[in-house]
């Protein structure tokens, strides 16, 4: 049996969902146990509709049992298998949550199916009926058998041939059939457990090719998921690595130059101020001699944690160089900058540097100037760049402005 729509893609999953061709279930006992518990919930909402539906039809033909046996032994007997069969049925249905394993692996139905065969069998013949009447009524308990009532398909198969059998041989024993009779009834009750049977076993195939087909559906959704997750992983790093330092986390050169460009062009348009700030560490050489790359570059860490603190939301630290950061600030004029690098140069005097038992405070030249209509980014950088220059000659930890 399969699908109109084919979901297997890989052998994995054709040997993991084979269907057994002989007992209309799961070869791998782990999937077959997966879809049983999937399972549950609808087959013991439809075995408390069956059972009940079919205790009640059970127990009505006990008019019909007073009109044809009359008062007598007959009737207590029959009366009394019908009761029986009920209970036993009502039972399974209204203790089905708190029997759902014996239920879903079909030790419950069949001991009821098997009951209420048992039990037609063993007073069909109390009733004057012929064997036709007593056929009739034979093939409507095998259509409960194999699909009214929700079991496994093997279970329900050999509660059904092995009723079959034995009610032929009622038939025959007690019933003066010829060979050709005989042959008939044989054939008759061949040909409706062969379409029980098979109906049934494309019902089981069929539910487990639904489950099949959704649980492959579902393990190929998440394994999407998990690849659009990595890639959006891969393309945040990727981005990362473009955009961002490495080493602070804070913006690099290609992040300033295109936030710095579109802050110009607003500039140009509205007539609004914007000032840049270049800042260096002072002797970074030496300290690398002194200290280690390491120390260096917690002084880099360091200059980019205090001066994140100080920018708003709009304005823009990067870092441009190896020991040297850029300080992008839209909306601020040359006086709100210069107070912002007074504060960046104290802070870093106030707050040593600590790195492995080392602490030393190290200090910055910066270099201030306030972009003037016309002017490009790269002008902008290079007068930044020339008074960053004469604060380091002028001995660091100073403010130069252009």
């Amino acid at each position: 049996m399969s699908s109109t729509v084919n979901v297997l893609n890989t052998p994995q999953d054709v040997a993991r969902y084979a269907i057994s061709r002989f007992g209309a279930e799961f070869r791998d006992l782990e999937v077959e146990s997966g879809f049983r518990n999937a399972i549950r919930g609808i087959w013991v909402r439809d075995t408390r509709r069956a059972m009940v539906m079919a205790a009640l039809f059970y127990l009505a033909f006990a008019i019909s049992d007073v009109l044809l046996l009359g008062p007598g032994e007959a009737l207590n007997t029959v009366l009394l298998s019908r009761f029986f069969v009920c209970v036993v049925g009502l039972t399974v249905a209204y203790s089905a949550d708190r029997f759902s394993d014996a239920l879903v692996s079909g030790i419950s139905p069949t001991i009821v199916v098997a009951l209420a065969m048992l039990s037609f069998l063993s007073f069909t013949l109390l009733f004057p009926f012929d064997v036709g009447w007593h056929s009739l009524g034979m093939m409507l308990m095998l259509l409960g058998t194999y699909v009214f009532i929700p079991n496994r398909f093997l279970p329900a198969l050999g509660v059904a041939l092995t009723s079959t059998a034995l009610f032929i041989w009622l038939m025959v024993s007690n019933f003066d059939l010829n060979a050709g009779m005989v042959m008939i009834l044989s054939l008759m009750f061949i040909g409706m457990n062969l379409f029980s049977a098979v109906s049934a076993f494309r019902a089981s195939c069929l539910i487990r090719e639904h489950y099949r087909d959704e649980e492959v559906l579902r393990a190929a959704n998440n394994r999407l998921n998990a690849e659009i997750a990595n890639r959006q992983r891969l393309e945040s790093e990727l981005l990362n690595q473009v955009h961002y330092d490495e080493l602070t986390g804070i913006s690099n050169q290609k992040r300033l130059q295109l936030t710095a460009r579109q802050a110009l062009a607003v500039a140009s348009r509205a007539g609004h101020p914007v000032t840049l700030l270049l800042l260096q560490v002072d002797y970074a050489n030496q300290l690398n001699d002194s200290y280690g790359r390491a120390f260096v570059d917690a002084v880099l860490k360091q200059v980019a944690q205090l001066t994140q603190a100080l920018l708003g939301e709009q304005d823009e630290l990067a870092r441009i160089g190896a020991e040297e950061f850029a300080v992008l600030l839209p909306l601020s004029n040359q006086q709100q900058t210069s107070q912002l690098a007074q504060n960046i140069l104290w802070q870093m005097q106030k707050v040593p540097v600590q790195h492995l038992g080392t602490s030393v405070r190290a200090t910055l030249s910066i270099g201030l100037v306030q972009w003037q209509a016309g002017e490009t980014l790269d002008d902008l950088i290079k007068r930044a760049g020339e008074c960053l220059k004469t604060a380091k000659v002028g001995g660091g930890n100073r403010i130069e402005v252009g």
